[in-house]
């Protein structure tokens, strides 16, 4: 089955979109919580929560990333702009990006802390380097791991409106027939006549 006939996201990919989305919004509380809200030693037990997630996260956008890469999903509009194509390819590609280099800027910082990196089970999670003296790569881990939280509720508040937005102009089920709410709409008529 070709893309463009496809117009709804595999089941797969449908669970994995809405489990990161609820995984990610207590991601981003918690980690805002543990910065700014709560005293140290709540922030302590935050955090203990908030790196074994980060890694979850990060394997579960893997999964999605080879799943997207290898099923079929709904093609584009023929009759959208292609400028609308292109911003939508790229506000999808930094969700991508933004949620994969998150818990990897995460781990950095935890490593470089020095602090626990067994999940529950057992499991503990590789440091993968030996931080150095010089703090200047923490330093860089730390501002990609809070500005790109910013950048990634920024993007997510976006990629929610413009879902929504497109629903209520074009009266289409567009978020319904894309995510799986619903019944699956019957496909088209094939128009091309057969040779006799």
């Amino acid at each position: 089955m070709s893309a463009s006939a496809v117009e709804r996201y595999p089941l797969v990919l449908r669970v994995l979109h809405w489990l990161l989305a609820a995984l990610l919004m207590l991601q981003l509380g918690l980690g805002l919580a543990a910065e700014h809200a709560v005293p140290p030693a709540i922030a302590d037990r935050l955090l203990a929560v908030h790196f074994p997630l980060g890694i979850v996260i990060l394997c579960l956008m893997t999964l999605r990333l080879v799943l997207r890469l290898t099923l079929h999903a709904p093609a584009a509009r023929r009759d959208e702009p292609r400028w609308r194509q292109r911003v939508r390819s790229g506000v999808h590609a930094a969700l991508y990006v933004l949620v994969l280099l998150l818990p990897i800027s995460g781990h950095v910082i935890w490593v470089w802390m020095g602090a626990d990196r067994h999940l529950p089970g057992g499991w503990e999670v590789p440091a993968f380097f030996m931080p150095p003296e010089d703090e200047t790569g923490r330093a860089l881990a730390w501002y990609v791991h809070v500005y790109g939280a910013w950048l990634l509720l920024a993007l997510v508040v976006l990629h929610v409106a413009a879902a929504f937005h497109r629903q209520w102009t074009r009266g289409d089920g567009f978020i319904a027939r894309r995510m799986g709410w619903g019944s699956q709409p019957p496909r088209r008529p094939c128009t091309a006549k057969r040779r006799t």
